[in-house]
């Protein structure tokens, strides 16, 4: 895939871009709201993708929706909530057989883009809000779903590590909020929400497949011109401040396994060195973290590193027997210190290339996996195409690398272990 996104403002905030490729017999429009993850608007905000994407004024019911995308040679209308980075983004999209392999010649990208175009601007409503129906059903599986999230302890144990790394700032903010202000959802709230969504809200609307979409730009414009766009919301992505001394949060919970959240913060603007750093730390099978505090030392069940970029971010997550907590986490930083002593070697640093490599090269797989990269890409404001963007993680000097681990520092432990007897 080497062809630059087309990206141009169709409304005010709105953003439409497009890239065709022949290679795929399925195209995706993918419509996102941005807005700062906030605890008071997060959980509303939820609920709303999840009631748009099953019906619309024209098609009210769910089965009668479901019926009909069936017969569309099972396309699908989607939709989503998740934290990315500071901002909470709000995706309604459609997954459709592209016109050219529709059996009967249904025009299927024009039906599609009218659908998506119908549930997003003419939602079913009652009296000025959501369904008071609709909004109980969508309400009581985001509350189990908040419920839910408690059993996943990885995921649990990461959410709550982020609560403290990036204590005060919108990334802190759970992405599906709280089950406390789940339960306060109304079908005015969601349509309240819904309204600054459609109004206010800054907007990417991203398609990708055979298709060269240009009738969708057309009815998108059209259809948020009758919108009445106003006040756009600012929208900023920032690095997280680095604290004056770690913090350590230990949460009692009663679990099998106890979990070991490392939080590293770094300002390094060598981003390729940073990135570099992190695969070589702890993002492959080849990593240190894997190969020395898993294998080599065996004081825990899983250990790897991940960067969150644009906060600089480093998260070491591990499964640990609660006796090796304390053992693990100086593995951890040790290992770390071995990285700024310069002491991993040029095949380290070949294989973490090629992960890279692996990883890039496999975003055109899908319509989804580009339609994602560009999304992030927007938020970069770095524009780039995968192949590109390789290109700057080959060849980056062991000297960098070790630059970009002396940048980064312990920020905050967070502990998820079993309860006291």
């Amino acid at each position: 895939m080497n062809e630059i996104l087309n990206r141009r403002e169709i409304a005010e905030g709105v953003h439409f871009s497009s890239i065709t490729d022949n290679r795929y017999k399925k195209n995706l429009i993918s419509v996102i709201f941005y807005t700062e993850m906030n605890e008071n608007t997060v959980t509303d905000n939820v609920i709303v993708p999840e009631l748009l994407s099953k019906c619309n004024a024209k098609i009210p019911t769910y089965k009668e929706f479901n019926n009909k995308m069936s017969r569309l040679y099972a396309s699908v209308v989607n939709g989503s909530s998740s934290r990315q980075y500071d901002l909470q983004a709000l995706r309604l999209s459609a997954f459709y057989l592209d016109d050219a392999y529709a059996l009967s010649g249904e025009k299927m990208t024009e039906i599609m883009t009218d659908t998506l175009i119908d549930c997003l601007t003419d939602p079913v409503t009652d009296n000025g809000a959501f369904s008071a129906k609709f909004t109980e059903l969508e309400k009581k599986t985001v509350i189990d779903n908040i419920a839910a999230a408690i059993n996943d302890k990885r995921s649990y144990a990461t959410d709550r590590a982020m609560q403290t790394i990036c204590s005060g700032e919108p990334a802190s903010v759970s992405a599906y909020g709280t089950e406390e202000k789940a339960r306060e959802i109304t079908p005015e709230s969601a349509y309240k929400a819904y309204r600054r969504m459609i109004e206010s809200m800054p907007c990417e609307i991203i398609c990708v497949g055979s298709s060269d979409f240009s009738g969708v730009a057309e009815k998108f414009t059209e259809a948020f011109a009758k919108v009445g766009r106003h006040d756009i919301e600012a929208t900023t992505i920032g690095l997280s401040a680095i604290k004056d001394t770690p913090k350590e949060v230990v949460e009692r919970l009663s679990v099998n396994q106890s979990k070991l959240v490392l939080g590293f913060k770094s300002h390094c603007e060598d981003l390729p060195a940073l990135v570099l750093l992190q695969k070589i730390y702890g993002g492959t099978t080849s990593a240190k973290l894997f190969k020395v505090v898993r294998e080599k030392m065996s004081l825990c069940y899983y250990c790897s590193a991940g960067l969150n970029d644009l906060k600089g971010v480093m998260l070491v997550n591990s499964g640990v027997e609660n006796e090796n907590i304390e053992k693990t986490k100086t593995a951890v930083i040790d290992q770390l210190e071995e990285m700024k002593n310069g002491n991993f070697t040029d095949e380290d640093i070949s294989f973490a290339e090629m992960n890279i490599k692996n990883a890039y090269m496999g975003v055109a797989d899908s319509a989804f996996g580009v339609s994602s990269w560009y999304a992030d890409r927007i938020l970069k404001n770095d524009i780039v195409t995968p192949e590109q963007a390789l290109s700057r993680y080959l060849g980056v000097s062991k000297e960098r690398i070790i630059a970009a681990a002396k940048s980064v520092m312990l920020d905050s432990v967070y502990v998820l272990t079993g309860i006291e007897e």
